[in-house]
């Protein structure tokens, strides 16, 4: 399949990995491409970022609804396969459920990198939460899942993905590009089947980061995933979901980049 993948090359020497970004649901590869792939260019990482089937500029030979989670396994695997060099993995959201279920199924990758991403255990506790703690809120999410962006509430978008500090023109430009959501693979991304691999996988490194201030996967589930993994999360103050759009977009790619020079450089 002829899948969206926007790359940057380094600048100056390059470092020992190559870096895939994988986007959160509804979106596509332009999502790291504001900030992210050039920071990492910068600093002599050759970046990737991949748009899923049915997503950014991706075809999808069904509508993306239907869509399954092999066939975004799939996807990565069909790029991963594409690149030459090791590579880290990088999930957003709904991404980090799709790189974990890549490496639960056998995947490659020197390390997997969970940003705000699906907890190991799924979206089931956190959609039962949601019901239970803001129901009106849990009605106007599933009334998108089930009939698509149209029925989408701006206002409960900004508040669910952004923080307060965002600029209007990067949340219309957010907004515009929008897609509809994968239902099948989203309810596949629920914890059962599970979805997790065993601790040890990404090549036995693994990073998580979060945000205090995330409505779709709070902290609570972020320590959970890293303790599911065996490592310590790095928890970002005053930041929300979709933090490599914010204007703190510095400080997750910060925490991102002194850990990769950890793992991979300064050895």
């Amino acid at each position: 399949m002829n899948l969206e993948l926007i790359t940057h090359e380094p600048t100056g020497p390059k470092k020992p990995v190559n870096l895939l970004f994988v986007h959160g649901i509804c979106v596509g590869a332009w999502v790291w491409d504001r900030h992210f792939l050039p920071f990492f260019a910068k600093h002599g990482y050759r970046c990737h970022a991949l748009s899923l089937r049915g997503h950014g500029k991706s075809p999808s030979t069904t509508p993306v609804r239907f869509n399954h989670l092999q066939e975004y396994v799939d996807d990565v695997r069909q790029v991963c396969a594409a690149i030459n060099g090791p590579t880290v993995l990088i999930g957003h959201s709904f991404g980090g459920g799709v790189v974990q279920k890549y490496f639960q199924m056998g995947g490659k990758g020197e390390a997997m990198v969970l940003m705000a991403s699906v907890p190991p255990y799924g979206l089931g506790l956190a959609s039962w939460r949601t019901m239970v703690m803001n129901p009106l809120l849990w009605t106007k999410l599933a009334a998108i899942m089930t009939w698509g962006v149209a029925t989408m509430d701006p206002g409960v978008i900004r508040k669910m993905v952004f923080s307060n500090s965002v600029p209007d023109a990067v949340f219309m430009d957010f907004l515009s590009r929008v897609g509809e959501p994968p239902i099948m693979a989203s309810m596949e991304l629920m914890g059962w089947p599970p979805l997790a691999p065993m601790p040890g996988s990404g090549g036995g490194r693994v990073l998580v980061i979060g945000g205090d201030e995330d409505m779709f996967v709070p902290e609570t589930d972020v320590r959970w995933t890293a303790f599911y993994y065996g490592t310590k999360p790095v928890i970002l103050k005053k930041t929300a979901h979709a933090m490599m759009l914010e204007p703190t977009w510095q400080e997750p790619a910060g925490s991102l980049l002194a850990w990769l020079e950890s793992q991979f450089v300064d050895v």
